[in-house]
């Protein structure tokens, strides 16, 4: 059962850092794209609240590499711990 559940979490880690590094590594453009969502959801809730002027930018394209790259970190320690609690015991 134990070695069931380290499989399960080192899966879902693996998955996430692999997500991680799709923003932080701006593969096919996410963190561009992401960029550019942001923008149109930010131009489209000031417009329904009647504010004609540019919209503040909250993060860029850089910003959501670099959150991208951090987080993706995370997921990879976890998956080398729960491989040290596998080996260890």
């Amino acid at each position: 059962m134990f070695v069931v559940f380290i499989l399960l979490l080192f899966t879902f880690f693996l998955a996430a850092g692999v997500a991680g590094l799709c923003l932080a590594l701006n593969v096919k453009n996410c963190a561009v794209r992401l960029e550019q969502r942001q923008l149109r959801n930010i131009e489209l809730r000031a417009h329904a609240r009647g504010d004609l002027g540019p919209p503040d930018r909250v993060a860029t394209a850089f910003g959501i590499r670099v959150a991208g790259g951090l987080l993706s970190l995370f997921p990879f320690g976890l998956i080398l711990a729960a491989l040290t609690a596998a080996f260890t015991g």
